[in-house]
């Protein structure tokens, strides 16, 4: 049976939920990541994607997409569909989070701001970051390499399928 749950309901129980999220490119081919507020339930003060978040009951991925960049950022882009897929990364005291993702990005010539959501803001060359989590991963989301990968950066890459499909 499927039903519609509360998100506290489903964080307690550990249910599978929906997410989007986005890489939001710069024209000159960097990523901007947040430094998600300290104030956050999951992961407070750690680096993270440019903008995610669940997906309410009866919305559609590109609208939810929409949705958390203008939340979390200050704007909205055109975004382009990568994929879905089943993510699954560690969450704080030995829990597992479970989602369905929907991968999206854009490009953007705004500057997004900070907010009640997030701390702080930078871009970064995509190829750099994924160097800079994997020396440092305490200071990432546990799913943020995984999910850069996607979208076709690596460590030592110099470009990625991300950035030649937005030209």
């Amino acid at each position: 049976m499927v039903r519609t749950v509360t998100r506290e309901e489903a964080e307690r129980d550990n249910h599978t939920t929906p997410n989007a999220f986005m890489f939001i490119f710069t024209p000159k081919g960097a990523v901007w990541v947040q430094k998600r507020a300290k104030t956050k339930k999951h992961f407070p003060g750690l680096w993270d994607i440019s903008a995610c978040g669940g997906i309410v009951h009866g919305e559609k991925p590109e609208v939810s997409a929409q949705r958390e960049m203008e939340e979390e950022m200050g704007f909205t882009c055109p975004l382009h569909f990568v994929e879905f897929f089943f993510n699954e990364f560690p969450g704080e005291h030995g829990s597992m989070h479970r989602r369905i993702s929907h991968l999206y990005i854009g490009m953007s010539d705004k500057i997004p701001q900070v907010n009640e959501e997030v701390d702080e803001f930078v871009s970064v060359p995509a190829a750099e970051l994924a160097q800079k989590i994997q020396q440092h991963p305490e200071e990432y989301v546990p799913s943020f390499l995984m999910e850069l990968e996607k979208v076709g950066f690596k460590a030592n890459l110099d470009s990625g399928k991300a950035y030649n499909i937005l030209h």
